[in-house]
């Protein structure tokens, strides 16, 4: 019988004598609560004391109960070698553990040996899980056989033990990237990702070398290759823009420079005070504090330059998304040109990075695409871009325009920018939309004329309490309540309340 089947046994009859001898494994307590007073302060006393800090070898047997990780400290080396010679797949697992925690004791001509039985049940077992086990051990071993794992890895019959073997080859560095690569064309999927995901690990391992071969994978799509690479690359920051800027503005491979500027952008982003505003604008909220990041304006140049010149449109999308997270004025020009792009996606990119950033120098070209350009989602963002300049003729004119736009949203966004202006020339439009088709734009004329708080505005909202939308009539009585001239009667509106007018 296995050497490890014989001391499970063993533990397993100890534990039963113990309990045929009336001794317990845990402490009996009394179901009616009887307890000894005395026995109760001994076990208090005991169970202050704090236990013993893990050793070396707890952590190494992790995992394990404690009566196997004794019965592993007792293997002997050819104990351990035994391990590989016994039939069947169910030995394997358990090799693992033992024959390596054993390696890590032993002495140099018994690691010696250890590796050679280990060699050799690699090559020649039958059993997936042997073989897999072997190359487990292997890549821990002082002499790990990297070009007979990198052979395993490359043709082994079983795809599993392919993909274990590919599990190791991190730790040969730079030395298994050829190998990794070669990999990634492997038959079976799973091992193709494998190698995909070790490589990338390890380029991003790999220094100022690794960083280039990284911005390589970008534009690749097989096996990820190219988000991999992108997330990799961020997370290595400012290192990475030297060669991220060169690949936006060099690399002949559209697809390379479109992901290369995207990279940039989000390792560049920040924190400024008009992205501050716009959070303010949209509501949103923060669930922690964080230390404000200042926008790292090293991308600004390289970003708007490829806004300005380059041939790919997913490019110049993802140049114009960049410049609205820096908030840097210099790009307004550059983003206000880019509101004439042929492409409908820069356009639009280029409209809403202008929300972001002071706009108030290209309010008439923000004007001009809120009111001509042919698709009402580029409308739309330039409507909202709008209202982040403030109250001024033209964009008041401009908005109160965009309330007559045949797209509903445009036309919500008009009647949403033309409540923040909170300015007097804004009722009249805004009142125009009461009768909208629409009743999410009839809802925010609504509330915008209840958040301006003028007089004026009381019989139209008195007349929206009448609107079938309960949002929208529910918003009216609301902006009656802010003019005080509107109470609760139990349930809905006191209509008999006179206006004060």
């Amino acid at each position: 019988m296995p050497r490890y089947c014989n001391m499970l046994a063993i533990i397993l009859v100890a534990c039963l004598l113990a309990l045929g001898s009336g001794c317990t494994l845990l402490p009996l307590i009394d179901p009616h609560g009887h307890e000894d007073q005395a026995g109760d302060d001994e076990h208090a006393e005991q169970a202050e004391e704090p236990p013993p800090p893990p050793t070396e070898e707890d952590m190494d047997l992790a995992g394990h109960p404690p009566e196997v990780r004794e019965a592993i400290k007792k293997t002997t080396v050819a104990e351990a070698m035994e391990m590989f010679n016994q039939p069947g797949e169910d030995a394997a697992p358990d090799a693992v553990a033992i024959v390596s925690y054993v390696y890590k004791k032993a002495g140099k001509a018994d690691r010696k040996r250890l590796e050679d039985v280990t060699v050799e049940r690699l090559k020649n077992a039958n059993e997936p899980a042997v073989r897999k086990s072997a190359i487990a051990l292997l890549a821990g071993f002082d002499n790990s056989h990297m070009d007979l794992r990198m052979k395993v890895a490359r043709s082994d019959p079983d795809p599993s033990v392919r993909l274990a073997a590919v599990g190791g080859l991190r730790q040969d560095g730079m030395a298994a990237r050829a190998v990794l690569k070669e990999l990634t064309n492997d038959t079976d999927g799973t091992v193709r990702q494998a190698a995909q995901d070790q490589l990338t690990n390890l380029m991003s391992a790999g220094g100022d070398e690794g960083l280039k071969a990284l911005v390589q994978d970008l534009g690749v799509y097989k096996n990820d290759a190219s988000a991999l690479a992108s997330i990799s690359l961020v997370v290595k920051g400012e290192q990475s823009l030297p060669y991220l800027i060169d690949a936006a503005l060099n690399d002949p491979n559209d697809h390379r420079r479109a992901a290369a500027t995207t990279c940039i952008a989000m390792i560049c982003a920040g924190n400024n005070p008009s992205l501050d505003k716009f959070a303010q604008r949209a509501q949103a909220t923060r669930h922690i504090e964080r230390t404000p990041v200042p926008a790292k304006l090293k991308g600004l140049d390289p970003m708007l330059k490829v806004l300005a010149g380059d041939s790919y449109a997913p490019a110049r999308e993802a140049a114009a998304q960049g410049l609205g997270y820096l908030g840097s004025e210099k790009a307004a020009p550059v983003l206000a040109e880019a509101l004439s792009d042929p492409d409908t996606h820069v356009r639009r990119r280029a409209a809403a990075a202008l929300e972001t950033i002071p706009a108030g120098a290209v309010a008439k070209q923000l004007a001009d695409a809120a009111k001509n350009d042919r698709e009402a989602i580029v409308r739309s963002y330039a409507v909202r871009a709008l209202g982040t300049i403030g109250a001024t003729p033209l964009v008041i004119s401009a908005l109160a325009r965009a309330t007559e736009d045949t797209d509903a949203k445009v036309r919500q966004n008009a009647a949403d920018e033309l409540g923040g202006l909170q300015a007097d020339e804004t009722l009249e439009p805004l009142v125009k939309l009461f009768n909208d088709p629409d009743e999410d734009v009839r809802w925010a004329a609504v509330r915008a004329v209840g958040d301006l708080q003028d007089k004026r505005a009381t019989p139209y909202l008195v007349e929206a309490l009448r609107d079938e939308v309960p949002q929208v009539s529910n918003a009216a009585e609301r902006g009656l309540q802010k003019l005080g001239i509107g109470k609760r009667k139990g349930i809905g509106f006191d209509r008999e309340t006179p206006p004060d007018q």
